[in-house]
């Protein structure tokens, strides 16, 4: 049976948030885990941003926004009423605002924070400052809920807990301290304390034209 085809590489943010989205929508995909510095040329081919994630679908439809893959994992579920729960239809305007701000303005910043050096006059505790203000912002709607928009997830949620995990890490590599607080990190590691996370964090051989195929999820 040929499946819809994943392009992914395993650390980065929009590729993990198109792959949870496939795990909690449960379809199974062939994943094609890539380098992004030596990029196989059948990607290339089928890619206009050359970059993660794509879905090339069965009908040979090519997906490359990450947020139209979680959509289209949405539409693809089998699991009744799943894109009313994680999609609802009253909050659909708030929902792309405040993914629009991570993608944008706290990714911007991210990038320039964690990876200084690729950035020619990059300050990086500027950076820092303006990264740490969406995380106080995003903090604050958190303690009023358990997610952004109430007690449960949305897609809004999918969709950003992997750049804050990012920038976690971009923290704890340059020794900053007390940079998440409580209700954000509380929100944080229900992902990445979920039993799904093994799985969505699964290492995969490097795809090449003549592998094996591999299928995600891997379970």
């Amino acid at each position: 049976m040929k499946n819809d085809i994943l392009y992914s590489f395993r650390r980065c943010p929009y590729a993990i948030r198109v792959r949870w989205a496939i795990l909690i929508c449960k379809i199974k995909v062939e994943i094609r885990e890539i380098d992004l510095k030596h990029k196989p040329l059948e990607f290339l081919n089928n890619s206009k941003t050359k970059t993660v994630p794509i879905l090339i679908k069965k009908n040979s439809e090519v997906i490359e926004e990450s947020l139209e893959i979680i959509l289209w994992a949405l539409s693809e579920s089998q699991k009744e009423n799943i894109k009313c729960i994680y999609f609802p239809d009253n909050k659909k305007e708030e929902i792309f605002a405040i993914i629009n701000e991570n993608d944008n303005e706290f990714k911007f910043h991210l990038d320039r924070f964690k990876y200084a050096s690729r950035y020619q006059n990059s300050d990086e505790e500027f950076h820092f400052i303006k990264a740490i203000k969406f995380i106080n912002k995003w903090n604050e709607l958190l303690t009023e809920n358990k997610y952004f928009f109430g007690d449960s997830p949305t897609i809004a949620d999918w969709s950003i807990w992997p750049f804050v995990r990012q920038f976690k890490i971009a923290c704890e590599s340059q020794k900053k301290t007390n940079y998440l607080k409580s209700s954000i990190k509380t929100w944080l590691d229900s992902f990445e304390n979920n039993i799904k996370f093994e799985s969505l964090m699964n290492k995969y051989e490097l795809w090449t034209p003549y592998s094996r195929k591999n299928y995600f999820p891997p379970y």
